[in-house]
């Protein structure tokens, strides 16, 4: 994969936003001053990211203190924290396995949360009953959304699976939608009545798309991101009656749900409005809603943590959900719990409660001040224009471009666009000429498994031990009556589960880091306070609320794993802009291998795969449309790699598939094998002889034992092997916070 010509087809199609290309050239603007490069300003001042931490608003003083507990259980004895905080922390790790928020938890969000969730949807729709075996939980919004489009595509087939989508749209969704390889079916939103849906435009919309896709689904946001719209009950009701004739999908992004201010509205769930029409609709239309720690009131973007709920939707589909959501393990268990805490806050007659009102009554007197002050001051701009905002956290100016500027961009192929921000809100216009295509009269929904993704049905989906294993404990908790008393679960590779204690001093820093408060705790160890400072500074907004810097991690994070890597490798040269950082090894393993595949209407990419292999990896691979090419190793060797296995694998492969890659885990999951220097040197000549990529998963680097063996890593054999292998040979090596010593 040396070659940008190498790289899947599909993603080097992927488009890049305008503001994607803008938060780089403030991140590299910025990078460079604190170098001390000389500009005509001091400082970059970045309005475009929808982060409201990172703008100055604080955290929830609740959400924060809860969540330092559950980090730092020995909080449980502070008596300068209330009282409510405690048991509520109490209650939280009483949900986590083993007692511990560094636990793997079930795929689809631990169901302690998922019920908590139920519970509020219930309330917020006025008693429409919510279930918790219908929402899933996932690492974000972006993330649950990918999965619900991922099964609506329709694999490797000719005609694509479209989703209207209102123009403007959340600044990420189109290269989401191409990611999947989705069409995006443009409808536009009407401005002159405060960017609303407009029926007549849906229809046009779909009756021209129908001649290059076959439209699915409907992307509604409500309230409106980037537009600030807020539905009311008519609206919703005819976009549901559209989405019922068509058979489409509905897809309802109502993330900023709290935090509706426009006069006379109030925000209204799809959902509600559902289950108060007619059972011709009640029963008949599918329903998928979003909802986020990115919310307005919450604003916790950096703990990346979301959920859906389907409704309508077949239980064999929702299995596929689930399925997916096995790729990435499970959602970081701290936003998992901030979320019950969003969910579920403080009561009245609780001590936390006076203090949480005046938060969230501070927070919506600024949102409708500033949402007020912004639009005017657009408006007094010259060749600028403003809709009010009813909700959300953005405003949408027009700027009325001359038209000779517009002509000089058609002629190099760009359009215009204008980025502008008021404090912690968004504003963006972007113009650009969309071609329509003939029709095709075909109706489609995803009310059965027939209608899912081929590719997505054909994922093997990991064993199901412990999805199982976390069932039957809740079964047990309800008083259900079993021919047992405890389950013991020893498959999942959980140290805390298992009952090994977290490190203190890991935990410790982050508590800190997530209730600031704590730096002034005397009986916290100093060099942790200074540690957690640094860190804080290094965070965007000073707060682990905020998104980092970066898609791919912290900078500072970056160069200290560089460093680290030099270290463990005796010095070998590591760059910090090598590193990416993500949610989990297997979501760095999944990236790769993204790039890899081959795309639609080739020959599949192979990966060597060792047998055994880590029990997620078959799916990985089959979600991503690879062919696993298998090589057994050697168990009379202590499962170790065989050069003529190797050999032999590849060359039975290259009969079905084009072999790109070989996975090596050392150690060995599930194995435990270690590899040594001459092995290592083999697997590298072979890999380069073979024109292969390494792929070297090195997650249990820390937890070498074995006599006379000592963990080396593949780069450092690979640049102590000379210039010809360590400039020929591509390598990708993985690491993460699940490795035995850390165990989070």
């Amino acid at each position: 994969m040396s070659s940008l010509q190498h790289v899947n087809a599909r993603v080097r199609g992927i488009r890049v936003s305008p503001h994607s290309r803008l938060q780089r050239l403030a991140a590299h603007i910025t990078h460079d001053i604190s170098l001390g490069a000389l500009n005509p300003f001091k400082e970059v001042i970045d309005v475009s990211s929808g982060d409201p931490h990172r703008a100055g608003l604080k955290p929830i003083t609740f959400v924060r203190q809860v969540l330092a507990v559950c980090l730092l259980p020995q909080l449980l004895k502070e008596i300068t924290l209330p009282l409510d905080v405690r048991l509520r922390a109490r209650r939280l790790l009483e949900a986590c396995d083993g007692g511990s928020v560094g636990s793997y938890t079930d795929s689809s969000g631990m169901f302690h949360v998922r019920q908590s969730i139920a519970g509020f949807i219930t309330r917020r729709d006025v008693g429409v009953p919510s279930y918790a075996q219908n929402i899933f939980i996932s690492t974000g919004c972006q993330r649950a959304l990918m999965v619900v489009v991922k099964l609506l595509a329709r694999g490797e087939e000719d005609i694509q699976t479209g989703v209207l989508t209102p123009m403007p749209c959340p600044h990420t969704l189109p290269a989401l939608l191409d990611e999947a390889g989705v069409t995006l079916v443009p409808h536009q939103l009407m401005e002159a009545r405060g960017w609303a849906v407009d029926l007549e435009e849906l229809h046009r919309a779909l009756k021209t798309a129908r001649g290059r896709c076959d439209p699915r689904a409907i992307y509604i946001s409500n309230p409106g991101n980037p537009t600030g719209h807020v539905q009311d009950w008519k609206s919703i009701e005819e976009v549901i009656r559209f989405a019922a004739a068509e058979r489409l999908l509905l897809l309802v992004d109502e993330v900023y749900q709290d935090s509706v201010y426009g006069q006379g509205r109030e925000f209204i769930s799809y959902k509600r409005v559902l289950f108060e029409m007619d059972k011709e609709y009640l029963e008949k239309v599918q329903l998928v809603s979003f909802h986020s720690l990115s919310s307005a009131h919450m604003g916790e973007c950096g703990l990346r943590a979301g959920y859906i709920e389907l409704v309508n939707i077949d239980p064999e589909v929702m299995h596929f959900v689930e399925t997916l959501l096995c790729t990435d393990i499970s959602t970081p268990v701290t936003g998992q719990l901030a979320l019950d805490l969003m969910v579920n806050p403080p009561k009245p007659g609780d001590l936390s409660f006076d203090t949480y009102t005046q938060e969230i009554l501070l927070f919506q007197a600024t949102l409708s001040q500033n949402a007020q002050r912004a639009q005017e001051f657009l408006n007094d701009l010259p060749g600028m224009s403003c809709q009010p905002a009813m909700g959300g956290i953005y405003l949408y100016p027009r700027l009325h471009v001359p038209s000779e500027i517009i002509e000089q961009a058609k002629v190099v192929h760009c359009y215009v666009s204008l980025f502008f921000r008021t404090p912690w809100r968004r504003s963006w216009l972007a113009s650009a000429p969309f071609t329509f295509m003939d029709t095709l009269d075909k109706r489609t929904e995803m009310s059965s498994l027939q209608e899912v993704n081929p590719t997505v049905r054909g994922i093997r989906a990991p064993t199901g031990l412990q999805s199982l294993a976390a069932r039957i404990r809740e079964e047990i908790k309800q008083g259900v009556q079993k021919p047992f008393r405890q389950v013991i679960d020893v498959s999942s590779g959980d140290p805390h589960t298992a009952g090994m204690a977290p490190m203190s001093f890991v935990r410790q820093v982050m508590a800190v880091c997530i209730y600031p408060k704590l730096l002034k705790d005397q009986s916290l160890p100093l060099d942790v306070r200074q540690r957690a400072q640094q860190l804080l500074g290094a965070c965007n907004g000073g707060g682990v609320g905020s998104y980092s810097a970066t898609s791919y991690g912290i900078p500072h994070v970056h160069k200290s794993v560089a460093e680290f890597i030099m270290r463990r490798d005796g010095g070998v040269s590591s760059n910090p802009e090598d590193i990416i950082i993500s949610n989990g090894s297997q979501r760095c393993l999944t990236l790769t291998l993204h790039l890899m595949a081959s795309g639609e209407g080739k020959t599949r990419t192979g990966v060597l795969t060792p047998m055994p292999c880590p029990h997620t990896l078959p799916a990985l691979l089959d979600d991503n449309g690879l062919t696993l090419v298998p090589y057994q190793l050697m168990e009379g060797r202590g499962w170790a790699v065989d050069l003529d296995e190797l050999h032999r694998a590849l060359k039975a492969a290259r009969e079905r598939c084009d072999p790109r890659a070989i996975y090596i885990s050392n150690p060995g999951n599930p194995t435990g094998h270690v590899q040594d220097r001459k092995t290592i040197e083999e697997v590298i000549r072979f890999a380069a002889t073979e024109g292969l990529i390494l792929l070297a998963d090195e997650v249990y680097q820390d937890s070498v034992y074995g006599h006379e063996k000592d963990f080396i890593s593949y780069k450092r054999v690979l640049f102590d092997m000379g210039k010809e292998y360590s400039e020929a040979v591509d390598l990708m090596s993985f690491h993460s916070l699940s490795s035995a010593m850390m165990g989070e």
